[in-house]
């Protein structure tokens, strides 16, 4: 952003300017502030009003930001709605074929991030069919129906929700308790050399006892949050995964609740765990750090990834 000035006759004008270039487009914002060059102080409060304006008007609400700057808000706002220009303008097969592609794809990767012993055409097995499948297949259809859970449920977040998310993710591993929240500790741990079974993070989640009303504060923090979706949804995944109220698929439905909050405000779906190394090594650092600015970075990236690669098809 920049202050500009234009003369005419023989007053000055200034401007607020800002640019933005995306998929070889500029994109111009100006704001006019009057003709006597502003203060410094008054210089930042007019930029945080204009950024505002952007993104007001960029996404019909005036979104806040904490993680990201205005100017990646902006640009997410922009990539979101070149992203609803594309998809808009294909025809109906190819958006049923688009569609198709992403939740394969997603339900692959997020499974096979668990290391959950299934493949390609697992999936496509399970998108495809309804009977006669194979212990593999059906757990690719537990998770299928679980992104269709996400993509048609766009009201608020419910503890009953969660719940009925991880028990349709979880049918087929009956140890792990599906749909029921743990009744024991649990302990995270991270790949180690020197530690077979995996080293300790410095942070471990919240005790059993305290599951409840944790998730009953992040849901109604969910619920309320002013934050832009982006920011909304790295916060949901983060927030989720250090409460780990399940005993197991924990990432799977911090994964899901991550897309709900894109998908319910006309964001596309992320395959976030695509780049399975960057993904655990930016979640855990944020965790043990106390701070998500990390894993945040790493979503913003893959954000302006997957938006371009889809654009530029």
């Amino acid at each position: 952003m920049k202050l500009t000035v234009k003369k005419i006759n023989t007053k000055n004008y200034y401007y607020l300017e800002y640019f933005s270039k995306l998929s070889n487009k500029l994109y111009h914002f100006s704001k006019y502030v009057g003709l006597k060059k502003p203060s410094s102080t008054k210089l930042n409060l007019l930029r945080v009003i204009f950024y505002n304006d952007v993104i007001q008007k960029l996404f019909s609400k005036n979104y806040s930001y904490e993680l990201y700057t205005p100017e990646e808000t902006i640009k997410s706002g922009l990539l979101r709605n070149l992203f609803l220009k594309k998809y808009n303008s294909i025809s109906p097969t190819q958006k049923k074929k688009f569609e198709m592609e992403s939740i394969i794809l997603f339900t692959l990767t997020t499974l096979t991030t668990e290391d959950v012993n299934v493949d390609i055409q697992d999936v496509k097995n399970a998108y495809e069919n309804k009977s006669n499948l194979s212990k593999e297949e059906i757990i690719c259809k537990n998770m299928i129906d679980a992104v269709n859970l996400i993509s048609t449920n766009n009201s608020k977040l419910t503890i009953d929700f969660l719940q009925k998310l991880h028990k349709t993710t979880m049918a087929e591993f009956e140890t792990k308790t599906p749909g029921l929240f743990r009744m024991k500790a649990v302990h995270l741990v991270k790949k180690d050399n020197k530690h077979p079974l995996g080293k300790e993070l410095d942070y471990q989640p919240p005790s059993f006892a305290d599951v409840n009303k944790q998730l009953t504060e992040f849901v109604d923090w969910y619920n309320t949050t002013e934050l832009n979706p982006l920011e909304k949804a790295v916060l949901s995944h983060y927030k989720l995964y250090k409460i780990h109220p399940f005993l197991d698929g924990n990432k799977r439905i911090c994964r899901l609740i991550f897309n709900k909050a894109l998908i319910d405000v006309s964001f596309p779906m992320l395959n976030i765990s695509d780049k399975k190394g960057d993904y655990f090594e930016s979640l855990i650092a944020s965790v043990e750090k106390d701070n998500p600015k990390m894993f945040a970075e790493f979503v913003y990236k893959q954000y302006l990834r997957q938006v371009k690669d889809f654009i530029k098809k």
